[in-house]
């Protein structure tokens, strides 16, 4: 019965030591165990008693109820846990030797010791670590927004949608026109899929054209200019290029392997 939780006396001034209070006060009065195993129970001299003496009660035909009382506040006086110590001999109910009290087995009387006396000193005991749960954040609601207006097919232009440029033609060609002798340079043309191009080269201009030819295999000419006026012919649609510059570049072509 040393492993049973006895009532522990409270620390409060008003409430006496259960040492001190006669057995008749707190023992049930369906049973003295006192008056009935005096040569087992011992309230100025108690002894350790035997490892489950309590089947021994229940066997003699008493209540476990009542045993339960009775050896919870026998147990837990100050006296009994005391008396627990190792090699002590344990009794049973007849005051018989019935095993000793193992040093394992000592650990919880002195714990309880331990605690009367804190108790009885007002020594405050160490409290148990408090686990603080962890504070979730609080996720703050998205912010409702607002339909993003859907752009028309199309719209007409404002007077700030608009700024000064320079429209510019740009027409390659990799063959060497024969050109037509003007005041002003070489007059050439170049056929498009949409409009057939003609401008007048200067003379500088058209020299690169004809360095090229000699130089290169193959080439091809870059002519820019500013766009001038479109006429409508038979043939289709003429488009004037003014001012036009040209830039020439060598056609590289790719070697050939041949098949092995």
């Amino acid at each position: 019965m040393d492993d049973l939780k006895p009532s522990v006396p409270s620390d409060e001034p008003n409430e006496p030591d259960t040492d001190t209070i006669p057995v008749q006060t707190w023992l049930a009065p369906q049973l003295d165990i006192i008056a009935l195993y005096p040569a087992c129970f011992d309230l100025a001299r108690p002894r350790p008693l035997k490892l489950r003496i309590h089947k021994d009660l229940i066997a003699a035909g008493h209540k476990r109820s009542d045993i339960k009382h009775v050896l919870g506040r026998y147990c837990g006086r100050i006296r009994y846990l005391q008396s627990i110590q190792p090699g002590a001999v344990r009794v049973d109910l007849l005051g018989q030797p019935a095993g000793e009290v193992t040093e394992a087995e000592c650990d919880s009387p002195r714990a309880r010791l331990a605690l009367i006396s804190a108790q009885r000193l007002a020594i405050p005991l160490k409290p148990k670590p408090v686990k603080i749960k962890k504070i979730e954040k609080v996720k703050k609601p998205k912010a409702v927004q607002e339909p993003k207006p859907v752009p028309p097919l199309d719209a007409p232009l404002t007077p700030e949608s608009i700024v000064s440029g320079r429209l510019e033609l740009t027409v390659k060609f990799t063959e060497l026109p024969q050109p037509v002798i003007v005041k002003s340079g070489m007059k050439i043309g170049v056929q498009t899929d949409t409009a057939l191009v003609v401008t007048t080269l200067k003379p500088k201009v058209w020299k690169k054209l004809e360095k090229a030819q000699v130089d290169w295999t193959q080439w091809v000419a870059a002519m820019t200019g500013k766009l001038g006026a479109q006429v409508g012919s038979d043939a289709g649609t003429i488009v004037m290029l003014e001012e036009a510059s040209l830039q020439v570049f060598e056609k590289k072509v790719k070697a050939t392997v041949p098949d092995q």
